[in-house]
């Protein structure tokens, strides 16, 4: 065989080689690739949640803060909610991507005690409530959705669903040794000193303010409203905006002008679906305050008396405990 039969024989030979490799070479390139795909995608990651956390932390920090959505949870409560308080302490507040959650527990005056009245968990993806749950510890619940004529508490001209001789007469069948929670509407306006100075030996706790829709429980737009209006005890838990308040009247309109610009925020927060904040602010503004139904608290005893008050019009009974009066 000459060189240049030789040189062929060689070629030959090479590239039958090359073809048994070939299906092995492109098999590992292939496995090469996609471990080096995998692998960048794992980094891009590991870079990408860190910063997503770090974004989420700046925001609540920086942007909307996460103590401005606690303000605006526990005044719309205080506002909204008879006869509750927050403490500060029980505020659990945690981050995940974009959002926030929090959890806390409201309380409830009974007699001279404050018992569990809800456990709450809130969920905020940035500015806005997607989750709201509430447990209640409570035997009695307010309506989650009031009516026009389903409220616990009731303007003098208010029709109501309500029995109330059906409730004095629950409340004189309860033990001596018992104490209550009221929900008293009253036969007009008045000062909440006033409503005060005429029932001793118990505590008013709550007073609900007319703000000019009450008669009706609609708003200008013909949206059914909620009470709202102030805790009367003084209040010294930490978190309690009206912790020090030298008038919780005024206290009570700071807050709603404070939470006007989170409107959206407070209706999704609390039970009641309607504020109407700006109407209501004017009209007390030009009118003050005057109360039409209040919550007390106290032996079953003096709550009973309270039948034959000139200025009681119903009375709807709320949770009942046993003895704890230290008075």
């Amino acid at each position: 065989m000459n060189p240049y039969e030789k040189l062929i024989q060689k070629a030959k030979e090479d590239g039958l080689e090359q073809t048994k490799k070939g299906p092995q070479t492109l098999k590992r390139a292939i496995k090469s690739s996609k471990w080096r795909l995998i692998l960048s995608t794992l980094t891009v990651l590991l870079l990408i949640v860190p910063t997503c956390y770090m974004m989420t932390y700046a925001y609540y920090a920086f942007g909307t803060k996460s103590t401005t959505l606690m303000d605006v949870t526990s005044k719309t409560l205080y506002i909204t909610e008879p006869n509750t308080t927050l403490e500060e302490m029980e505020f659990d507040m945690n981050f995940s991507l974009f959002s926030m959650n929090l959890t806390f527990e409201q309380h409830k005056q009974i007699g001279d005690e404050f018992y569990p009245a809800k456990d709450y968990e809130l969920q905020f993806i940035f500015n806005d409530l997607v989750k709201n749950r509430t447990y209640s510890h409570l035997d009695k619940i307010y309506p989650k959705y009031p009516t026009e004529t389903n409220q616990w508490l009731a303007h003098p001209k208010q029709l109501v669903e309500f029995n109330s001789e059906k409730e004095w007469r629950v409340l004189s069948g309860l033990p001596e040794e018992t104490v209550v929670e009221a929900y008293i509407s009253l036969t007009d306006l008045y000062s909440v000193d006033q409503v005060e100075n005429s029932m001793s030996n118990i505590d008013l706790t709550w007073a609900a303010i007319y703000t000019g829709t009450e008669e009706t429980m609609l708003s200008k737009d013909g949206d059914v409203v909620s009470p709202i209006g102030y805790p009367v005890q003084p209040d010294q838990t930490n978190w309690s905006p009206f912790r020090d308040s030298v008038s919780h009247e005024e206290t009570f309109l700071t807050m709603l002008k404070e939470l006007k610009p989170y409107e959206d925020i407070a209706v999704e927060v609390s039970p009641h679906k309607n504020l109407e904040l700006e109407e209501r602010i004017d009209y007390i503004e030009k009118n003050g305050f005057k109360t039409y139904g209040v919550v007390v608290t106290g032996p079953k005893s003096e709550i009973e008396e309270l039948k034959n008050s000139e200025i009681v019009r119903h009375i709807k009974l709320g949770e009942v405990k046993l003895w704890n009066w230290q008075r």
